[in-house]
């Protein structure tokens, strides 16, 4: 290798290094939770994928802005994506749901309101179906 390369390529991983100690660093504003410092959820919803069929807990989705809530999600088929999305449309966030699998994400909604839930991973001929109209309401 010569020198201009290994030059460069030290300029790469420099450039590496200082971006991810700069975006993973608690002092960047836009870092408001640590997750990966493991913060025990305030609240933890399941829910199952089935038959193109998304169960929803029997007495509704209600969580408070401002906490930190765990969706545990379980396929017994097939691989589905579960999403959560504004009521403009806009996604807020989403995962895949892969069977055999305790899938988790933990979220904060900021924002009070009322969220959708779909399927995102295209599994079948009844995906389109696969909606659910203001299935989690977030209060102040």
């Amino acid at each position: 290798m010569e020198r201009s390369e290994r030059l460069w390529l030290g300029v790469l991983v420099l450039v590496f290094l200082v971006f991810n100690a700069v975006t993973l660093s608690p002092v960047v504003p836009w870092q408001k939770w640590l997750l990966w410092s493991h913060p025990r959820p305030d609240q933890q919803i399941f829910i199952e994928f089935e038959d193109y069929e998304i169960k929803l807990p029997a007495q509704g989705i209600e969580v408070k802005a401002g906490q930190l809530v765990e969706f545990v999600a379980t396929s017994r088929d097939v691989t589905y994506g579960f999403g959560v999305f504004r009521q403009d449309g806009t996604m807020l966030f989403q995962m895949q749901v892969l069977p055999g699998h305790e899938n988790k994400i933990t979220w904060k909604f900021d924002a009070p309101g009322l969220y959708d839930v779909r399927s995102t991973e295209y599994s079948g001929p009844r995906h389109s179906e696969m909606f659910i109209e203001k299935a989690i309401q977030v209060i102040p």
